[in-house]
């Protein structure tokens, strides 16, 4: 494929669709996850869930600082050498990313079977987890692949597929007594299915892994991986729940549970904004490679300000909803997990503009542009922790969690904009964008003050749909210019349904 072939290819409705397979690749997945907390919650104590939730949050953050640098600097890797029409190259970087992750996932799996050996409880756990540590090092090489020549929806039919397979599947083995160990075994399960699958659909995708990888490729990427392998551990103290540490250290299994459910619930709320930026990083990195400069520079200020709007109706929704979906999902004895959940909630935005800026700076191969900013956050974080989870336990976890993700966006935005140069938020559009979430919010709340349990949380979701929509309508909240560029490539969907929406949407 030549570079202007993939150059062409790469267009904002691509990226769009792209984004929504991969948004959905793991907001789905998120939602299997609240699935399994919320029978996990219901057949095992608050004490056992919170021994469960700490044993997945040390699997994950084990798996993340040994895949996320490598899979996205060889996510990056492809695209580039795709998009300039080196394919022989992406053939030698995918055979020696595959040597790589297999070295690295088997010495992450041997830490945790090596921490049951030495006492850990429960033991069968611990090693359980150790093998989807070393399965999911290398899926990733897989996955990373499929998302560099832009095959998102392939990615995401993956584990949307073994996920509904796995939810069922994992609450049966909770109901006959299998307790956390049965959890973990059909996590491994269904991980080796993932790698299985992924890597066959990768090789029809791109070929056979084959070549001698250049040795100024391997440099370049493995220096793209370490630098972004340093930011995976500044991103376990500022995004990924450290705050487990602190409170495993000054407070209950009771107070990570609760802590846990509150970080689920946004995680899968903020898993929307979050993904539809990551298919930004093959975006940019493709047009890099094809030198389409101002084509990247619009694109950013594109993508922040929709993805922003984006952001605004769902953190107003959760925050109206979220604390009685909890209760009411969870049990009583987890009502203070509603508390927490609107500290973190505010963030969403937050993380949304943070997860753009950090995909346009990795798409142009700049890596420690988000490590800095990251250790910023982290020291943040750090003493944000030490001063208020002893006092205050879970809650202080969700307050120390939030500063820090301030922080980081605004390291991040700062970066950011001294590549892009200025950027057009179109704030008036954003404002009007504000005004309608509000106004969802409200209806949410002033139904839920009238009408408790299931009925009610139907009714002001509803309600909370209607009073965004409305607004936004009267408002005119888009700008023209985003109302055109979203008629023009998606105004043809439902019919043209969708493009008479829009068109009603956008200011004049």
């Amino acid at each position: 494929m030549s570079a202007s072939d993939a150059a062409a290819r790469t267009t904002g409705a691509t990226v769009v669709r792209g984004g929504v397979w991969t948004a959905l690749s793991h907001v789905v997945p998120q939602l299997y996850v609240l699935a399994l907390t919320i029978a996990a919650a219901r057949f095992l104590t608050p004490s056992e869930y919170g021994r469960q939730s700490f044993i997945s949050f040390i699997a994950v953050s084990v798996l993340l600082v040994l895949t996320s640098g490598m899979a996205l600097a060889l996510m990056r890797a492809v695209a580039e050498a795709v998009g300039a029409g080196r394919t022989a190259d992406a053939l030698a970087i995918v055979a020696w990313a595959w040597r790589v992750q297999a070295v690295t996932g088997i010495v992450g799996g041997s830490a945790l079977v090596i921490a049951a050996l030495l006492g850990a409880d429960p033991e069968a756990a611990w090693v359980l987890a150790g093998a989807f540590v070393t399965l999911g090092a290398l899926q990733s090489v897989a996955n990373a692949v499929l998302l560099g020549v832009q095959r998102f929806r392939t990615a995401a039919t993956i584990g949307l597929t073994t996920g509904a397979v796995m939810v069922p599947v994992a609450i049966g083995v909770f109901a006959a007594g299998g307790g956390i160990v049965g959890l973990f075994a059909v996590e491994a399960a269904v991980t080796a299915v993932n790698l299985v699958c992924s890597a066959v659909l990768a090789r029809r995708a791109l070929g056979s892994p084959t070549g001698r990888i250049r040795v100024d490729v391997r440099r370049a990427t493995l220096g793209f991986a370490g630098w972004t392998t340093a930011n995976a551990l500044v991103t376990l103290v500022v995004w990924r729940r450290s705050e487990f540490l602190f409170l495993a250290h000054y407070s209950t299994d009771v107070q990570i549970a609760l802590y846990s459910i509150a970080f689920a619930s946004v995680a899968a709320i903020a898993a929307v904004p979050e993904r539809l930026s990551e298919v930004l990083v093959s975006a940019f990195a493709t047009l890099r490679g094809a030198d389409a400069s101002e084509r990247i520079r619009t694109g950013f200020s594109r993508s922040l300000r929709l993805l922003t709007m984006a952001a605004l109706p769902l953190t107003a929704g959760m925050a109206a909803v979220g604390p009685d979906l909890i209760r009411l999902a969870y049990g009583d004895e987890y009502r203070e997990a509603g508390t927490v959940l609107l500290v973190m909630v505010g963030v969403i935005p937050f993380l949304a503009v943070s997860s753009i800026c950090v995909s346009f700076l990795s798409g142009l191969g700049d890596a420690r542009t988000p490590l800095v900013a990251g250790l910023f956050a982290a020291v943040v974080n750090i003493v944000l922790a030490f001063v208020l989870v002893p006092r205050y336990d879970a809650l202080g976890a969700g307050l120390a969690n939030a500063g820090a993700q301030v922080a980081a966006t605004a390291a991040l935005y700062a970066a950011a904009r001294r590549v892009s140069g200025p950027v057009d938020w179109h704030l008036a559009s954003i404002a009007r964008v504000a005004v309608a979430a509000g106004a969802c919010a409200a209806a949410s709340v002033a139904v839920l003050s009238v009408i408790d349990g299931p009925v009610g949380l139907v009714l002001a979701i509803a309600a909370g749909a209607i009073s965004f929509t409305a607004p936004a309508l009267a408002l005119r909240a888009l700008s023209g210019e985003d109302a055109a560029w979203l008629d023009g490539h998606f105004g043809h969907l439902l019919g043209g349904r969708a493009g008479a929406l829009v068109r009603r949407a956008g200011a004049r």
